[in-house]
């Protein structure tokens, strides 16, 4: 989840600060009546867009040249009290004690028959909420943000194997806080531009983490107006009634304005809904502020965000986010706390205004007098009175026009975020003078200890760290011989990380790169390992080239490939070549881990292995972010294998015996082929029409992977026994049914507009007979034979799988916070040259031990019932 791991990164990474200088200024603590300290606390010089945050201890400290100042302090709950104060040349200390807010039920009443008042705040706050994005046409700030974190324990087993890991090659040590904070500067324009600048940061991370790119942070935009906050249902959210349940806690005054307290609560707990608390303003239905948590499998976290008016639109000043993290072992602890200061906005009249807002569904009068009115759209805000459905109307009409605009002026109206990151080439370098004055934050007891800390490791680490310099070559190890390893070099830039990776993958430790060391029928156990050298440029360009090298036992043969891809821009060129081995369906549809365990230990050999000697050329381009084009060209001798002589499980079964490598199939009475050459032509077109973009430093990539993706593939093969040509179509997509969950579906389509000669090239389904299956393949098959159903004719192969919030199991709240996740799925094929029909059906749970799952599913055969069959999957 987008949200999750925006968190979890607050363990390592952190933001900003203010950029005035000068020899006085206020200090002091900040505490509430009863004298207990307000941690991150937020300070404002009123009317001048200045302000800093008091530390975890409450304690504050700015500087501001000689001069009369209004300051205003805030706290969640709290009223906000100003004090006026003359600073010279030296600093004032100010302690401020804070009341909490008294909260008044303003003579609200209702009963059990009536609605909630809070159903009609929030049905004015959300019909607004888009309003208020668009109500700011640009704002620049500097942020200050710090982030802490500690690992507090490891399970015994994840110490056994990874415990010496964290320690040596990170650095990072249980039980140590570790704190991360940076100073940025921020600009934002409408619609979606974001250009971001880290002026400083500065930790006490170790060396190893900070050479590698260990001290960037960005400013976490969290905005509550949108639909989603990083996977999270936003109590804004214009299905947010579909979700929560709100009711009226009071209403206090802040400032001028009276703000209504809503309490939130979802209707049914998951790790995707908010619980707590949101304060909406009276009449502008703005965030004052919210104070909100919300749990998954992995944890807890809470958010808090509070806003203060600047040109009279309210902007978030402060947000303190919080995780305890217990997973995998791993018991963490973390915060991350960010100050915005120094606002520069710029309204958007257009947007900026406050009409009367009717709730149809209680001023059921009103909206009947204005339901016939026609609403012009320049005129409407300045209504005194409007419908929810009127402003939403208006509001469509205006971006309308915006979007017109936007496309006369040639700008791309289809890119949904343009960010930019810049790293100062000082950032890690600027010294304490520096940092006493822009944090503005004092440090704390502990915060001061750990900078020691790292300052006296940095030192004495500073003569083996040689940055920009090809001879910052790593250490080799005997232990990488059998663990493998990633060796990066070169140049190194703080946001792209080395230039240079030489990556070596160990036969002993299989990864997504290897298979590793395993064993089959035909080959027996087989060692495979990889070398890999990686160069990039920034976003620009990559090249990587690379070889495996795959040694057999049971044939006393070594096999390899050579490789290398480059890829500049929106273009990718790859090419490939060597011997190899591979399975019949290049889809893999059996691992090798799983056909290692059935052949050793169950006597079945459902792997079936081919030889092939190649070389491949395969181009890349994306014309568009809506259209992608490839082209490959391949010439291959390919070489038919059996098993060993001398094959044999671990416990040999007397009623069963290894089967042939030659699979079995239903329209093909014989397999077998012979030793033959072959070239082969593939062309695609991958067309997402409704596509959304966002950029990263410029360089654009799809957003949207929900939306309608099309595919056409052809493949054409040239060999003496004859020519063939496969031919398919298919269409993918993912709809969000909101409160039911995700609904993902995809068809595929295809025939041979001319038949093959070989068996190899037939259409081949991902079927699966084991109990174990593959999870990263969609379009799969639980209980279809791997190769029985293959064909040399038309195909129709549907799959379909709803995720549900709640079903079954998933409604027990403590079993969906877990992380228990339940679904229905079916998969359909049919062929026709046999008129074959497939279907089956079935349920799934995932989450058991946060690591599996387990599936139920019947089939049925040309309308009849054939089985029923259980499946492990693993959903990590």
């Amino acid at each position: 989840m987008k949200l999750l791991q925006s968190v979890i990164a607050f363990i390592l990474c952190c933001l900003f600060s203010n950029d005035s200088f000068a020899e006085g200024g206020i200090k002091g603590s900040i505490k509430n009546v009863k004298g207990e300290s307000l941690s991150f606390a937020s300070i404002i010089i009123k009317g001048q867009n200045k302000g800093t945050m008091a530390n975890e201890d409450g304690l504050y400290e700015l500087s501001l040249p000689s001069g009369t100042y209004t300051v205003v302090f805030q706290y969640l709950s709290h009223k906000s009290l100003e004090k006026t104060v003359n600073v010279e040349n030296d600093y004032v200390t100010l302690n401020v004690s804070l009341e909490e807010q008294s909260i008044s039920l303003n003579e609200v009443k209702f009963s059990a028959k009536t609605e909630d008042p809070a159903y009609t705040i929030m049905r004015k706050a959300i019909s607004m909420a888009r309003f208020h994005i668009l109500e700011v046409s640009n704002y620049n700030a500097r942020t200050y943000v710090k982030g802490t974190g500690k690992v507090n324990s490891v399970s015994k087993l994840l110490k056994a194997v990874a415990g010496n890991k964290m320690e040596k090659e990170l650095g990072l040590k249980i039980g140590q806080t570790y704190i991360l904070e940076s100073i940025n500067d921020i600009n934002f324009s409408q619609p979606n531009t974001v250009k971001e600048k880290i002026v400083s940061s500065r930790s006490n991370f170790p060396k190893q983490i900070q050479s590698s790119s260990g001290n960037i942070i960005t400013f976490a935009r969290t905005n509550f107006y949108v639909s989603n906050v990083g996977g999270v249902v936003s109590p804004l959210s214009p299905s947010a009634l579909a979700y929560y349940k709100f009711s009226f806690e009071g209403m206090f005054e802040d400032r001028g304005v009276q703000v209504n307290k809503i309490k939130v609560t979802p209707k049914s707990w998951g790790p995707d809904v908010f619980s707590g608390t949101i304060n909406i303003i009276e009449d502008s239905w703005a965030i004052h502020s919210l104070d909100l948590k919300f749990n998954d499998e992995n944890g807890n976290y809470t958010l808090k965000q509070l806003y203060a008016p600047f040109k009279d639109v309210w902007m978030p000043v402060y947000m303190d986010s919080g995780f305890n993290f217990d997973a995998f072992g791993i018991v963490a602890e973390g915060r991350y706390v960010t100050n915005v200061r120094n606002y520069n906005v710029t309204i958007n009249p257009k947007y900026h205004q406050q009409p009367v807002v009717i709730d149809e569904k209680i001023d059921k009068a009103e909206a009947k007098e204005l339901k016939g009115q026609k609403v012009d759209k320049n005129l409407a805000l300045k209504q005194q009175s409007m419908t929810r459905k009127q402003l939403k109307k208006v509001l469509k009409d205006l971006e309308k026009e915006d979007k017109a605009e936007k496309k006369a002026q040639n700008q791309n109206v289809d890119v949904v975020r343009d960010y930019s990151l810049d790293v100062d080439s000082l950032s890690t370098k600027r010294n304490n003078d520096f940092w006493n004055t822009e944090r503005q934050v004092p440090l704390t007891e502990y915060e001061v200890i750990g900078y020691k800390q790292a300052d006296s490791l940095n030192k004495v680490n500073e003569g083996q760290i040689k940055k920009d310099s090809l001879k910052n070559l790593p250490k080799f190890k005997l232990s990488h011989i059998f663990a493998g390893h990633t060796y990066n070099y070169g140049p190194r830039t703080p946001l792209y990380g080395y230039q240079k990776s030489l990556i070596y993958s160990s036969p002993l430790m299989p990864n997504s790169n290897v298979d590793g060391f395993y064993y089959n029928t035909v080959e027996g156990f087989y060692l495979e390992s990889g070398l890999k050298y990686i160069k990039r440029n920034k976003l620009l360009s990559r090249m990587e080239i690379g070889t495996d090298l795959r040694y057999s036992f049971g044939r006393e043969k070594l096999t390899g490939l050579l490789y290398g891809t480059y890829v500049h821009n929106y273009t990718q060129i790859s090419v490939k070549g060597g011997q190899f081995v591979y399975q019949y369906n290049q889809n893999q549809p059996i691992t090798s881990l799983v056909n290692t365990f059935y052949t050793l230990l169950f006597e079945q050999n459902y792997m079936k292995l081919y030889e092939k000697t190649f070389a491949q050329i395969d181009f890349r381009h994306q014309f568009s972010p809506k259209i992608t084009g490839t082209i490959g060209l391949e010439t291959a001798e390919r070489h038919i294998l059996e098993n060993a002589a001398n094959a044999k499980p671990i416990f040999d079964n007397k009623n069963r015996e290894f089967s042939s490598n030659l699979p079995i199939s239903s329209e093909l009475a014989n397999v077998s082929w012979s030793n033959h050459s072959i070239q082969f032509l593939n062309a695609g077109l991958t067309i997402r029409p409704f596509a959304k973009t966002s950029k990263f430093n410029g360089r654009e990539f799809i957003s949207n992977y929900r939306n309608p993706n099309f595919r056409i593939r052809s493949k054409w093969g040239f060999s003496k026994a004859g020519d063939f040509n496969n031919t398919e179509i298919e269409y993918e997509q993912v709809f969000n049914l909101n409160r039911l969950g995700d609904l993902r579906l995809m068809v595929t389509a295809g025939d041979f507009l001319k038949k093959p000669s070989y068996f190899l090239d037939y259409k081949h389904f991902n079927g699966n007979q084991v109990l174990f299956r593959r999870e990263g393949l969609f379009n799969s098959f639980r209980n279809l034979d791997y190769y029985n159903y293959s064909t040399n004719g038309s195909y129709i192969e549907a799959h379909a799988q709803q995720d549900f919030r709640s079903l079954l199991l998933t409604k027990i709240n403590l079993l969906r916070l877990y992380g228990l996740k339940e679904s229905v799925f079916a998969n359909y094929l049919y062929t026709g040259n046999k008129h074959f029909n497939y279907l089956e059906v079935g349920y799934g749970v995932s989450g058991i031990g946060k690591i599996f799952g387990l599936e139920v599913v019947s089939n049925f055969i040309n309308g009849k019932y054939d089985a029923t069959a259980l499946r492990v999957k693993f959903s990590r």
